[in-house]
């Protein structure tokens, strides 16, 4: 089972991207948080938490709180992408939306509009990184994953994958 759905980091990114800048009000702000999560591989949740930062701030670099059951009070790094410079005011009144709500319209904007979960964002960062020969507890690391065996499961699930198809 293909984690990321098949789903491609960088042909995912340009097409949220193009679409992003030609949408209005609300779709160009669900594209802005889609390219958040993507862009680092996190929970929709903490691309939320870091999209609305970003309206307060105008911070590039914004740590959230990561949403795991299990973590406690652990924080992480999240990088906006600069194609958002451009989209902030017409989102600024997402700033007062709540986090569940802003969730679930982004959730269900994603697979109306590209069909294909959130969720599938996450594991096209973890696909992208892994061909980019990253050391998968550096991926782990990065993305949060409570446990490297999650990463590393799914790394040799995707070499054994290209392995067959490679097979003359």
């Amino acid at each position: 089972m293909a984690w990321d759905k098949g789903l491609d980091f960088e042909n995912a990114f340009s097409k949220i991207a193009r679409h992003m800048h030609k949408a209005k009000a609300p779709a160009k702000c669900y594209d802005a948080i889609l390219l958040i999560q993507l862009r680092n591989g996190s929970r929709i949740s903490e691309a939320v938490r870091a999209f609305k930062s970003f309206l307060n701030t105008k911070s590039m670099e914004i740590e959230v709180l990561v949403s795991k059951k299990r973590a406690k009070q652990e924080k992480r790094l999240m990088v906006i992408p600069q194609e958002l410079l451009s989209v902030v005011s017409p989102c600024f009144d997402l700033r007062n939306t709540e986090d569940k709500t802003l969730i679930n319209r982004v959730k269900n904007y994603c697979i109306y509009t590209y069909k294909f979960n959130t969720h599938s964002l996450r594991y096209a960062f973890v696909t992208y990184l892994l061909k980019q020969g990253v050391n998968p507890s550096i991926v782990a690391k990065i993305t949060r994953h409570s446990r490297l065996e999650y990463i590393q499961r799914y790394t040799q699930e995707k070499v054994a994958e290209d392995v067959l198809r490679n097979i003359p």
